[in-house]
């Protein structure tokens, strides 16, 4: 898993991958999976084609959803301990989309089916790649297998919360499951939204950093002055840079004046990774 680190003589930083980050990653990623499973076992048909909380899906096309990232990430991993590569998606966009739609009318066995394979073919995935190394190259954003659990922690955690209100009416939502270290994770990749950096002040802990396209930062003298400031839980700002709902929304001020949020560009799946 990748990592960023600061310099304290520089206040750059710089990324790398480290064993600890990596298993702490499998392990918060396999809770999600495990709480996303159990919650799928108490939903009916109407609850899986009730709208979820991403326009034009249903519960069941983000269960889809999940459950074919899990098997294109797996598959990438697979590849890459052979020294091969391929395209995420077999099929490409297309390919994606139409496994989505095929799979989002599946009955809730099915549904448990798929995300059950897909987490088995994961764990065997990781396990692979604990002997042949994270560093591998692959194809998702010029990358290592480093980076494609990183993303698989994204996809299962975040998505375990756009279930709309079946989700919501079990929990499962930002603020209750994204833990510290998974908002910080959340704050360095989706900083690249962000046009210009900004301080974030962490309402939790009154925690300062600068948060922009170079990741995050520790916010030196003058940031207050210099920057827009965003103030928030760490869920809540996390959630706010992931577009996803907050249960209080962060506020911005500039020079001691209150501002809007600032704009936040497309999600940066496509973007190389930053090393």
């Amino acid at each position: 898993m990748t990592r960023t680190t600061q310099d304290t003589t520089t206040g750059t930083t710089s990324t790398h991958t480290t064993p600890g980050a990596t298993g702490a990653a499998r392990t918060d990623a396999d809770a999600a999976l495990h709480r996303l499973v159990e919650t799928v076992r108490t939903l009916d048909d109407a609850a899986l084609r009730s709208p979820s909380a991403l326009d034009g899906w249903t519960v069941g096309h983000v269960l889809s959803h999940v459950a074919m990232v899990g098997d294109a990430l797996a598959r990438q991993a697979e590849l890459a301990a052979r020294g091969e590569t391929a395209e995420v998606y077999e099929g490409g966009a297309e390919g994606r989309a139409a496994g989505i739609e095929d799979g989002a009318t599946r009955s809730r066995d099915e549904h448990l089916d798929a995300l059950g394979a897909a987490g088995a073919r994961l764990d065997a995935a990781w396990t692979l790649t604990d002997r042949t190394g994270w560093d591998a190259q692959v194809t998702y954003r010029d990358g290592t297998v480093a980076d494609v659990l990183d993303c698989w922690w994204r996809e299962v955690r975040i998505h375990a919360t756009d279930l709309g209100e079946p989700g919501t009416a079990r929990g499962l939502v930002p603020s209750a499951t994204w833990s510290l270290p998974f908002t910080e994770h959340l704050l360095d990749f989706l900083g690249l939204r962000l046009a210009e950096p900004v301080l974030v002040v962490r309402s939790d802990d009154g925690a300062r950093s600068v948060v922009g396209p170079q990741g995050v930062q520790v916010a030196g003298p003058g940031a207050d002055d210099a920057l827009t400031t965003v103030t928030g839980s760490a869920a809540d700002v996390a959630a706010w840079l992931a577009g996803r709902e907050t249960a209080t929304a962060p506020v911005a001020h500039r020079g001691g004046t209150p501002v809007d949020l600032p704009p936040l560009a497309p999600w940066p799946s496509g973007v190389p990774v930053r090393r």
